[in-house]
């Protein structure tokens, strides 16, 4: 087998960082197994400016590479906490792209942890997903691709959807600003002291937008999809795939390569490949998880390649190239930061007085407790579509 690298570690990763942010920059010029992909038109399943990786043949990559190994995987995350909400497809998604980041920006600093919350509160009322209830990668890549979504640090995860914020899935209507993205200070009482707490829309924050997106391989199992796979995580780095998700995954999987006995076929949840490899003449995906660090191996498992196990290599992973045009336009100064979003070098900054105060923190506080007690009395919101529900895992599943 002809291996990718045959030099030191540096030079490998040199290497990798070569072609992962040179496929970015070119994509950038320019700008569930049943059904998914395959029901989905091709004007929904790619962006205008796809353009797949280079096709490589599993003879011609390295035998193992990792990106996590490589040292340019983000943290880990749990969707479950601090209630359960069925946001496998966010969370794979957005793990995928905080790592693409990573490489495109070769390493350096800062770490991008887009905001899961943004798009929960935002993303379901235009119709992009059903926030806790499910959804799918598409969802999470076009409404990126169309609006963006701000890092973490915009709005805490909360595990919450649209609860007590006035909109209706599926309805077209747009978010508060000031669910988002938040920002929150004490004002000063009469005697100089600490007042009231006033919280604002932060109405321009740090954006991170797509310059492409698609399905990776054939829509249906396909000797061919396991070397796309490979060949675009090699290109430009992590995919999100689609599952099964047994029991004996769930709550058997104590590490090793986890070899599929069930024949379960019925995909309801969405992982993160990392990158691939081989152990005693037995191939296997490094996949991220999204239930915790405990879970797994460090929040990790192995599954056996090149058998479709789990139906990961049946066609329903995608790929997207991130963009960080304004981190780029703060870090090179046409773009300054301030407790009121960004805003061009040599504009005024808005007055703090001058802002709505269309919340207080307590409202907020009692915003996000009702929408938990909502959750876990298992209050959710019909959106027509139907539902899988296995192992506490949901993704919708659109009809052909």
């Amino acid at each position: 087998m002809t291996k990718l690298c045959s030099k030191p570690l540096w030079a490998c990763i040199l290497a990798a960082l070569l072609i992962a942010s040179c496929s970015a920059k070119v994509a950038s010029k320019h700008g569930k197994g049943q059904k998914l992909a395959s029901t989905l038109p091709e004007s929904i399943r790619y962006h205008p400016n796809h353009q797949a990786a280079p096709a490589r043949k599993e003879a011609d990559m390295p035998a193992e590479f990792d990106w996590c190994k490589l040292g340019f995987c983000t943290s880990g995350w749990n969707q479950h906490i601090p209630s359960y909400c069925g946001s496998c497809y966010l969370h794979a998604s957005l793990s995928m792209l905080n790592d693409r980041i990573k490489i495109a920006k070769q390493g350096h600093s800062p770490d991008v942890m887009l905001g899961r919350q943004s798009f929960l509160n935002c993303g379901p009322s235009e119709g992009y997903s059903g926030g806790c209830d499910g959804g799918d990668v598409i969802d999470v890549v076009r409404y990126m691709a169309q609006h963006g979504l701000p890092d973490e640090s915009c709005m805490p995860y909360s595990a919450t959807d649209l609860s007590s914020r006035g909109l209706q899935k599926h309805k077209g209507e747009h978010c508060r600003a000031q669910d988002f993205c938040l920002n929150c200070m004490p004002g000063d009482d009469q005697e100089g002291g600490q007042g009231e707490t006033k919280c604002w829309a932060v109405r321009e924050p740090i954006l991170y937008k797509l310059s492409s997106y698609g399905n990776v391989g054939a829509t249906q199992p396909d000797a061919g999809n396991m070397e796309a796979m490979m060949s675009e995580i090699l290109a430009r780095g992590p995919i999100t795939c689609s599952i099964a998700c047994p029991d004996e995954l769930v709550y058997g999987y104590d590490g090793g390569i986890y070899e599929d006995t069930t024949g379960d076929t019925e995909v309801d949840h969405d992982v993160e490949v990392v990158g691939w490899g081989e152990e005693n003449g037995v191939k296997f995906w490094n996949i991220r998880n999204s239930w915790g660090s405990y879970w797994g191996v460090n929040g990790f498992f192995r599954l056996r390649r090149g058998v479709n196990a789990l139906q990961l290599e049946a066609g329903d992973c995608w790929y997207a190239v991130p963009t960080w045009d304004m981190e780029k336009d703060v870090a090179e100064g046409r773009l300054v930061g301030s407790m009121y979003g960004v805003h061009p070098r040599g504009t005024p900054v808005p007055d703090f007085q001058a802002l709505p105060t269309e919340h207080n923190a307590q409202q907020v506080i009692e915003e996000q407790q009702q929408q938990q007690q909502q959750q876990q009395q298992g209050q959710r919101i019909e959106t027509g579509d139907e539902e899988v529900r296995m192992n506490g895992n949901r993704k919708i599943i659109r009809p052909a």
